[in-house]
């Protein structure tokens, strides 16, 4: 796949960057990248779906990549990210397709596979489970449980300055963010304060890391990417997160679609055991535990993951 020459489609008056591969009448897949990724994060997925004969559709997020980034958070809330894949399968003229969503992409599928659910085939989800919706908006319980320093509450509140102080050095946080997890790692209460660790990592002189899994080559992607949209505009995912919690009211949290979800053991944030609720809401449901894995499993165990998915794939003839 050329991640260096998208192909553009319009989109809530926006445009949309797409990338495309593999046979033209293969079974389409629509993969949905998350935070802070571009579509070149499935560079090692795409290669795999491919040579098992599949169509692969990737797209840079409204507000990431090579695609629009509006700057104000009215234009990202779930109907509209729903839209825009709804928009990339209408341009490449497909009816239906499977999608794949990973981090925030996994919300967001989760979503589509209710709010337009005749055009989606069935659903991979990686990292992030489909949940019943919170009792209460979601930014209030979580500033509640763990403070203001939260990454999703800094998010809303100071986007401004932190995104200022992301891209000081851009390098650096992506050393700092994408890294495997070491064996026996525990979440201490201070692991989702993001902005801090990040200030106190510029502080220290932005050292070299263990356990980096996103290689310099590749990251030179995501510094370019982000330079050109900045830091902001995708936090704007985080700014509606109560918007999406209103939207969302009345609608059911059953998904019919067929169900991959695939947990990598060691993601600290997202345990595979929070998935464990989606057998109630998805009746056509199957998990895969990847081991000694972190978050970013496309980069820390592409192959994995990608055995996980296309043996899933063939198995049930989508």
């Amino acid at each position: 796949m050329n991640f260096d020459t998208p192909h553009y489609v319009a989109s809530d008056s926006f445009q949309i960057a797409t990338y495309s591969d593999g046979p033209i009448d293969g079974p389409p897949i629509l993969l949905v990248h998350g935070w802070p990724e571009i579509a070149y994060s499935w560079k090692n997925t795409v290669p795999a779906l491919t040579a098992a004969g599949y169509r692969v559709i990737a797209y840079d997020l409204r507000g990431f990549g090579r695609s629009s980034a509006p700057a104000d958070p009215v234009h990202y809330a779930m109907p509209q990210l729903v839209w825009d894949m709804e928009a990339v399968l209408d341009a490449y003229g497909y009816s239906e397709a499977v999608i794949c969503g990973h981090d925030w992409g996994g919300s967001i599928v989760w979503h589509a596979a209710r709010m337009m659910a005749h055009r989606v085939k069935a659903v991979i989800g990686i990292c992030v489970p489909h949940t019943a919706r919170a009792p209460a908006p979601p930014l209030k319980i979580i500033e509640k449980r763990f403070g203001a320093k939260h990454y999703f509450i800094e998010f809303r509140d100071r986007g401004p300055q932190v995104a200022e102080m992301f891209a000081k050095d851009p390098d650096g946080f992506f050393r700092l963010m994408f890294r495997s997890t070491p064996p026996n790692a525990v979440v201490d209460e201070k692991f989702t304060f993001i902005p801090s660790k990040f200030e106190a990592f510029l502080k220290s002189g932005s050292p070299a890391l263990k356990g980096v899994v996103l290689p310099d080559a590749d990251r030179r992607h995501f510094i370019e990417a982000f330079q050109r949209t900045g830091f902001e505009t995708g936090m704007n995912l985080y700014r509606n997160i109560d918007v999406n919690w209103e939207l969302a009211e009345g609608m059911s949290d059953r998904i019919t679609q067929p169900v991959l979800m695939i947990s990598p053991e060691r993601d600290l944030l997202l345990p595979p055991e929070l998935a464990k609720p989606m057998v109630k809401m998805c009746p056509d449901f199957e998990q895969v535990t990847i081991p000694d894995c972190g978050h970013w499993a496309m980069w820390d165990a592409p192959e994995a993951l990608n055995k996980a998915m296309v043996d899933w794939l063939k198995r049930r003839a989508f």
